[in-house]
């Protein structure tokens, strides 16, 4: 039979004792004092676990729930109780989680009452990658908490990632409160150094994004930081390698053989701690069937992430399941058994005449950069589909020996010699502008036409959704737009509108990697193309031309990812949606074509 939380309450909420006159906590006596002190002192010292675990969520009512405040600040929910729970009972704790599972804001709010309840005598240190970075993570939420607790003899001390107590002789205890350390592997043995030496009687050590910090953190927490009287160390991040730091952190007793990473929810660590796993698949919204959390994963944040990154992917495997990625795994935007399953690299029938549409991506050093001229068809399938085939990669190369013609001109005059035989028309072309792209389309436009589309690399992510399945525009999904170009292949994909994809390109497409990067949101950001061509030996050319043209098809003609006909409907189908809607749904979030 579970405890009745009334009888709990009426057991542990402080009150004065009528006999004694003293303020009654849980059993202890202290003379009598304000209601958050009260809770404070049982948090410290009342000698069980479900006691402290009652007196952390009272004070989180008291300190940021109150009717004071626009809304909550620190709510109750499953996985945040497990989180605390966990902590109470573990001197070392390791938290996998998925995104936007809560771990930071949760963890912020351990450290700052943790503190508050022994102010002299605590010291909790906070570490991530930068300052920068940690203020969008766990600094962020410590600073939000504080800034609304009124009285408390605190200073703040933001720039510097501190937070100290003042003593009733508006005296600053340095060698308390909580503390911000930059911790990135370029800074690792600041960091470290930081730790050596410091004493008190109480250290707390939080270490956010674990799986971006050197390993060299966990031993100098085991080793100096353990010498405390009292030491507790928790670890979280979204689980990456087995053998970073993260990984080294939460590695079962029994090796990692001992336990089945796919399905197990915790288990006991090498370290004589605990791991737990917060996976988005059981997230509270989606066990309750309904968005009672909004900031957590819900089953429509989820369908998303499938469809963003494949539900068997590396991506949706670390941040969505919160699962250990086996290194020898593949960490491709694309997998052979994607294209061959879409049917994309075969053919289709056009019903009637398609447009054609290409992408340049230009190269400027003698290092196996190709320039590469992709040509595709946009149009009706048979089957009703709107789609793109590619139909040409087309390698262009300049001739050293004329000495009269520039090279960027030889091959300006090579790209609108073979357009203007292919039927291309200016408007409906994209050129990569980064860097030297710049003045190469400066030349273009003047030996051709200044109505191609120049797309940075680099730059942001457009403001077009993504798909007709998502509300989520490109600039929400991806860190730049290189990224955009290759992941909204994939949608298409997935909807069966790409053909003609070559062996060639396959392999360059299959060859790319990511990664899951946090920048305020989580996005997903491909790898640089130094660091493709240093693993694959060239440049990826005629992917980076492909999905020009794609863009090309999906900015200039409308080209979004929409579910096919259904199978029943036939090859006859011709119910159509036109260009002109298609272009108009991309931009606007309310639109839905999908029936």
């Amino acid at each position: 039979m579970p405890p009745d939380p009334n009888k709990r309450k009426r057991v542990l909420e402080p009150r004065i004792d009528p006999k004694t006159k003293k303020m009654d906590v849980g059993g202890l006596l202290i003379p009598p004092t304000s209601l958050v002190t009260s809770l404070l002192y049982g948090f410290a010292h009342h000698p069980k676990i479900i006691a402290k675990e009652y007196y952390f969520w009272r004070l989180c009512d008291e300190l940021w729930n109150h009717d004071d405040l626009p809304e909550p600040m620190m709510i109750r929910h499953p996985w945040a109780e497990l989180m605390i729970r966990s902590a109470l009972k573990n001197k070392y704790l390791s938290i996998g989680g998925s995104a936007s599972s809560g771990k930071s804001h949760t963890m912020a709010a351990w450290g700052i009452i943790n503190w508050l309840s022994q102010p002299r005598d605590t010291l909790v240190l906070m570490t991530s990658t930068t300052l920068r970075e940690a203020r969008k993570r766990i600094w962020g939420s410590v600073m939000s908490l504080l800034s609304v607790i009124d009285g408390a003899p605190i200073k703040i001390r933001d720039s510097i990632g501190n937070a100290a107590y003042v003593d009733e002789k508006e005296t600053l205890i340095e060698r308390a409160g909580l503390s911000l350390i930059a911790a990135e592997k370029q800074k690792t043995k600041d960091a470290v150094g930081k730790f050596i030496g410091l004493k008190q009687k109480r250290v707390i050590l939080i270490g956010d994004e674990l799986a971006e910090l050197s390993e060299a953190i966990v031993n100098a927490g085991l080793t100096n930081l353990s010498k405390n009287p009292f030491f507790q160390m928790i670890g979280m991040s979204n689980p990456n390698s087995r053998f970073d730091a993260f990984g080294v952190w939460s590695e079962p007793e029994d090796g990692w053989d001992s336990v089945d990473i796919h399905t197990a929810d915790e288990w006991d660590t090498k370290w004589g701690g605990k791991y737990i796993r917060l996976d988005g698949e059981r997230s509270p919204n989606v066990l309750l069937g309904e968005t009672k959390y909004p900031w957590l994963p819900t089953a429509a944040k989820l369908e998303e992430d499938r469809i963003l990154l494949g539900p068997e992917s590396r991506g949706y495997m670390r941040m969505v399941r919160a699962i250990f990625f086996d290194s020898d795994e593949t960490t491709g935007i694309y997998g052979e058994s994607e294209l061959t399953k879409s049917g994309a690299m075969g053919k289709i029938e056009w019903a009637d005449k398609p447009t054609k549409v290409a992408g340049i991506d230009p190269a400027f050093t003698n290092g196996g950069d190709r320039t590469i001229l992709s040509i595709a068809e946009v149009g009706y399938a048979k089957n009703g589909q709107y789609v793109c085939q590619f139909t040409d990669a087309i390698h262009l190369n300049d001739d050293a020996t004329n000495k009269a013609v520039p090279r960027t001109y030889q091959i300006v005059h090579q790209i609108v010699d073979h357009c203007k035989r292919k039927g291309v028309s200016p408007e409906n072309v994209a050129v990569d502008s980064t860097g030297a792209g710049a003045p190469f389309c400066d030349v273009l436009a003047g030996e051709w036409s200044p109505n191609f589309m120049r797309v940075t690399f680099g730059g942001r992510a457009s403001d077009k959704r993504v798909s007709m399945n998502s509300q989520l525009t490109g600039e929400e999904l991806y860190t730049n737009r290189v990224s955009e170009l290759w992941f909204v292949g994939k949608e298409l994909m997935r909807t069966k509108q790409v053909y003609g994809i070559s062996s060639d390109l396959a392999q360059e497409m299959c060859a790319r990697n990511y990664d899951m990067i946090k920048t305020g949101s989580l996005k997903v950001k491909i790898e640089s193309k130094p660091e493709f061509k240093a693993r694959f030996g060239r440049s990826p050319d005629l992917a980076d031309a492909a999905f020009l043209a794609l863009d090309c098809a999906r900015q200039r003609l409308g080209l979004v990812a929409i579910d096919p006909p259904k199978e029943d409907q036939g090859e006859g189908f011709k119910k159509r949606v036109t260009i002109k809607s298609l272009g108009k749904s991309l931009e606007n979030p309310e639109t839905n074509l999908i029936s």
